[in-house]
């Protein structure tokens, strides 16, 4: 078999659609869009899905989002630019992404994420990090056509300008 995998939309294209759905309904949750974003750029850079991190790049430069910040996602624990909302979304956001390597999440960990994105954000931060983690796990697996991209933008400018 050549480089070429198969198209996985064709065999669980329901299933992809329900993820999809996942997101688009996280998006109207209590978190702040841009710290969506953000969180699934940060999970789709540790998992090594470059489809993933190319098209979450481009939604955080839709949604104007700093060229730093975007940059910084990588390296948030030393960048001066992000909150403490948004480091505690990270660290949550990694340390479910990397559980394999723990197993374990810390009562001090659970509970400075829950003061800093509330109940509600902290149970919408925990499935848009596995719905993100499915997703890379998709485009890593299939190699996902960058070429799509483009599709996927037009659709997210014309859901961000209300068509």
């Amino acid at each position: 078999m050549s480089g070429k995998r198969v198209n996985y939309f064709k065999h669980v294209g329901k299933a992809a659609e329900h993820l999809m759905a996942v997101e688009a309904l996280l998006e109207h949750s209590s978190l702040d869009l841009r710290l969506l974003e953000l969180v699934r750029l940060r999970v789709s850079q540790i998992n090594g899905c470059s489809f993933c991190v190319n098209y979450h790049t481009q939604v955080l430069n839709l949604l104007e989002e700093t060229p730093e910040r975007i940059c910084q996602a990588a390296v948030w624990e030393e960048a001066p630019c992000f909150t403490e909302q948004e480091k505690a979304a990270f660290r949550w956001a990694e340390t479910l992404t990397r559980i394999a390597d723990t197993r374990f999440i810390s009562d001090e960990l659970y509970e400075a994420t829950v003061d800093a994105c509330g109940e509600a954000g902290i149970s919408e931060l925990t499935v848009a990090v596995g719905n993100i983690n499915t997703l890379n796990r998709m485009g890593i697996a299939f190699h996902s056509d960058h070429g799509f991209i483009d599709q996927l933008m037009q659709a997210k400018r014309a859901q961000l300008a209300g068509v």
